[in-house]
């Protein structure tokens, strides 16, 4: 069950997919209500969690216009097809995107709304700069472990033309990278090759909330395992032999080893170094992974619960 504000036709949606984490939404939507920005945007909450965070929109219904509804499916796919499908439906022209423990600077909007009617980009990637809820490690804040920069094309910190979208919804967000994530830089990097122009507004920044339990080196050697899995798996999907499968990922694996090596070369003049080679194995690791076809849960769970 949705429910939903009536309002008037908004030139811009704005997508919140949230799975449990409903403190970290509330502050994401104080966020979006305290947009300064003159054009009307219309914020979605698309929601999988085992628990709805019904209560927490119904809060924002006076600030925002502001809907929200429930996908049973787990993953992180049919979150985010069904922002797309309800921002397409809503004859919106652009769709701004944010994580559900994001908070977006009061410019976050009106940042990339002007840069994108100046430079006619279908992508837009804006930074992410992290806020850390207690003093991280020195290492994690030199070596830059959770800052994101505008290259990266990702549903973090995004704003997309609409009418840049396959008609198909099949060929949206694909269900392969559902549970291992990944899924948001095949699809944007799946536009780019297909013609889509992709650009950056560095002044629309968002703010990634990060707990205790996320600044540590285990979290950070998960995630880079994670990206290891997403790649090995995309070479075996995008390759049209088990061979030409291999080789791509070991590119990959290489790769990540010489990285590796560079950053251990250099770690007695900077400690984050060691660490950055050890994300770079993990992710080295991961492409195995991939490569076999194993597919680890990094997201998702079992059925939801209203």
């Amino acid at each position: 069950m949705a429910i939903a504000t009536e309002r008037a036709d908004a030139r811009v949606c704005v997508a919140v997919c949230t799975c449990d984490r409903h403190e970290q939404l509330r502050g994401t939507l104080q966020s979006l209500a305290e947009q300064r920005i003159g054009a009307r945007f219309r914020v979605f909450v698309i929601d999988n969690g085992r628990a709805a965070a019904r209560s927490v929109v119904e809060a924002f219904a006076g600030e925002l216009d502001i809907a929200h509804e429930r996908v049973r499916e787990p993953g992180l796919s049919a979150v985010r097809n069904r922002a797309l499908h309800l921002a397409r439906e809503s004859g919106a022209e652009f769709l701004a995107s944010i994580d559900d423990d994001e908070r977006a600077g009061k410019d976050w909007l009106a940042a990339h709304l002007a840069t994108v009617e100046r430079t006619g980009a279908d992508i837009q990637i804006g930074p992410i700069e992290p806020i850390f809820l207690e003093r991280p490690a020195g290492w994690i804040a030199t070596g830059g472990f959770f800052a994101g920069d505008c290259e990266t094309p990702t549903t973090a910190n995004l704003f997309l033309r609409l009418a840049c979208l396959p008609e198909s919804e099949g060929e949206w967000f694909q269900p392969d990278y559902a549970m291992t994530g990944g899924e948001d830089h095949e699809f944007l990097s799946r536009l780019v090759r297909e013609g889509a122009s992709i650009g950056a507004a560095s002044s629309a920044c968002v703010y990634d909330i990060v707990p205790p339990e996320r600044a540590t080196l285990r979290f950070i050697l998960r995630r880079g395992l994670r990206d290891g899995v997403y790649y090995g798996n995309r070479a075996r999907k995008d390759s049209a032999s088990l061979a030409g499968a291999v080789a791509a990922g070991l590119r990959e694996l290489l790769g990540k080893v010489a990285y590796a090596a560079n950053h251990l070369f250099w770690s007695p003049l900077a400690g984050w170094r060691a660490r950055r080679a050890g994300v770079d194995l993990a992710t080295a690791v991961g492409i195995l992974v991939g490569l076999f076809g194993v597919k680890p849960r990094f997201y998702g769970h079992g059925d939801v619960v209203d």
